[in-house]
């Protein structure tokens, strides 16, 4: 994902806080998430890296619950993927992306710089995932009417945000695909991939099929899977495509890129 936002700081914290030794949050889909949920920290002052080590410490979980902190300052930590169904408001996990806004709004008010922050971060999200329609306080979610969080009247925060959405907003280019090949044990299969947005792409079936994995569809939720596990795929022209190392991980390959002979190699066992 771009997480280049015109105007703001973004500190990308992902790979460095705090994770459970063994647990681990689920992944789904950009198109499953529906809303961005409001929080507040409830303390005057903290990082993402003391809210991780309390998340995993104390409560045992395999992160931090949010996706993005907001500083005081404004700087935006980037602190899971949009695909991480990480825990901040139970039941509805899986649709909502979750956003902390720094200190404790029963006292405190958020900074300018903070709410600034907070709605451009809003409109680039919703323009990169274009399904999240959504912003709602924590209070806001099924079962959590009781919960002051996140303190601020979410009303004129949505009406705040609503002036941002009046302006225009420059939608990212399409990264363009570049052809890959594809090789198999030192073998060229007779498919291509892609590369698109640094990341390669890899005909699923056929190189499910030339490694003798299972591919199934799941109509009911639309998802492609191999060997059980599922993919963040592409439908491209009727066809699936998804990202190698999920592919590689699936078919139990290991998957690198030659760069001079623009070819993503796939090694290992092949089940016939």
């Amino acid at each position: 994902m771009n997480m280049t936002i015109p105007d703001a700081r973004v500190m990308d914290v992902r790979t460095s806080l705090p994770r459970h030794k063994t647990l681990r949050y689920g992944r789904r889909k950009p198109s499953d998430i529906r809303s961005a949920a409001m929080h507040h920290s409830a303390t005057k002052s903290g990082t993402p890296e003391a809210f991780a080590g309390y998340h995993v410490t104390t409560n045992g979980w395999p992160g931090i619950a949010y996706h993005f902190v907001i500083q005081k300052d404004g700087v935006i930590y980037w602190c899971n993927d949009p695909e991480t169904i990480s825990y901040h408001v139970d039941n509805s996990n899986r649709h909502a992306l979750g956003i902390c806004i720094v200190g404790d709004f029963r006292t405190q008010q958020p900074t300018a710089a903070q709410l600034d922050a907070a709605n451009r971060l809003i409109q680039h999200l919703q323009v990169q995932i274009p399904t999240m329609k959504q912003v709602l306080g924590h209070q806001e979610y099924p079962g959590y009417a009781w919960k002051n969080c996140p303190a601020f009247p979410m009303g004129k925060f949505r009406s705040d945000y609503s002036q941002y959405l009046q302006k225009p907003v420059d939608k990212p280019d399409k990264p363009q695909q570049v052809p890959v090949a594809i090789s198999l044990n030192g073998s060229l299969l007779s498919v291509t991939g892609f590369l698109q947005g640094g990341v390669f792409m890899l005909p699923v079936r056929a190189v499910a099929n030339a490694t003798g994995g299972k591919v199934e569809w799941i109509a009911a939720t639309q998802d492609v899977r191999v060997n059980g596990k599922d993919l963040n795929e592409k439908i491209i022209e009727g066809s699936a495509y998804a990202p190698a190392r999920e592919m590689a991980a699936a078919l139990c390959l290991q998957a690198e890129w030659d760069g001079k002979t623009q070819t993503v190699k796939l090694r290992g066992c092949v089940t016939e």
